[in-house]
Parts: C-alpha cells; structure tokens; sequence
C-alpha cells in the first residue's frame, strides 16, 4: 500500500534498470578491461540509449562502482539504529551488514575487484567512496563524545576501522571467498578496538564533565 515504506513500481523499475546497466558495464569490464569499454558499448549491452545511461551514471567508474551508494545507505541506516549501543557496537553491527551484502554477491564482488587491481585510476575514485564511510563512522563516534565529527579522535576512528574491514575484505577476496568474512571482521575490529574503548571511552567521560 503507498505510505508502508515500501519502494514503488516507479522507483523499483528505475533500480531495476540502474542494475542491468551496472551488471552489463561489469561484463564489458571483465572481458574487455576497464579501458578498453566505451559507453556506446555499455549502452548496447544493455540495451538502453545513452541519454539513459547518463540518467543514472555519470561516468564509466559510476557504473562500475555503483554499489556503493547502496552500501552507504546501508551502514549509514545500522549506524542509526545502533546509537543508543556504544559507537563500536554500532559500527560493528553496521560492518557485518555489508559484510552480508557481500557475502550475497561474492562471484560479482571477485569480477569487480579485478577490474579495481587491474586499472590504476579507479583506486581514487574507489577511496572517495570508503571516505563516505569513514564520515558516517566518525559522526557515530562525534556524538557519543559530544564533538565535532572533525575532531582527530573521530576523524581516526573512522578511518581506522573502515581501514580495519577493508583488510578483513581483501583477505576474504584473495581467499577467492572462501574464508569466513564475518570471522574476518571480528578478528580486525579486535584488533583495533581496545585502544579505541579506551580513548573513545575518556573523551566521552571528560564531555560530561
């Protein structure tokens, strides 16, 4: 029923026919090299025009990399949901939830990170991505410590621990998805999470001072 929260035709079409584009962009990319794809070939892949593709992508490194908006949302809404939990918990909760993302889509996650190793210029455009993650993470932590989310504190923990997945993430990809990721992810945040406890855990005690 309209208002239930739930996408409508419209916008479930529209999703539909950003992924085809994506998912016919990734085919070209695998066989061909990221490079070697034009858009016009894109386009006939999919069977769409270019005005269309343009609609949803910008760019060729848009399509390849066009999961990333969806994961943004993704842990950007965990994130949320996990406030009252300590930032950690939050953040951990929110990391295993792309991690099931992944999990799903392992034999497209393995062709992308190809193309990713196979073409310098994407490694850019891929970190800008990771840095949307980075943010949200370090505004989790800005508020449970009452600070601006530019403060060094946040600003580390952010990148240390999207740092932290990406490696539980390059494992899992070099073990050509075999290992267990969740696993993966625990062993890295644990890692890192008791010196973050403790500063994360001063800084919020001396803000309510």
């Amino acid at each position: 029923m309209p208002g239930d929260g739930a996408p409508s035709l419209r916008q479930r079409n529209k999703d539909r026919s950003r992924a085809e584009i994506a998912t016919a962009a990734l085919r070209l990319f695998s066989d061909k090299g990221f490079t070697g794809v034009t858009v016009d070939e894109i386009v006939a892949a999919a069977g769409v025009s270019r005005r269309t593709f343009f609609r949803y992508f910008e760019t060729k490194e848009e399509a390849l990399l066009a999961a990333y908006p969806e994961l943004n949302a993704t842990l950007t809404e965990s994130l949320i949901e996990g406030g009252a939990n300590h930032p950690l918990e939050a953040v951990r909760g929110g990391l295993h939830r792309l991690a099931d993302w992944y999990v799903e889509r392992a034999e497209v996650v393995l062709e992308r990170s190809q193309v990713i190793r196979d073409t310098v210029q994407l490694g850019a455009r891929n970190l800008e991505f990771l840095s949307q993650w980075e943010n949200a993470i370090a505004s989790t932590v800005a508020t449970h410590i009452e600070a601006d989310p530019s403060c060094l504190l946040a600003r580390t923990a952010g990148a240390t621990l999207v740092g932290a997945f990406r490696a539980a993430l390059t494992q899992w990809v070099r073990s050509n998805c075999t290992d267990d990721l969740h696993t993966l992810i625990d062993a890295t945040l644990d890692v890192v999470a008791n010196g973050l406890i403790a500063e994360i855990g001063g800084a919020a005690s001396a803000a309510r001072v």
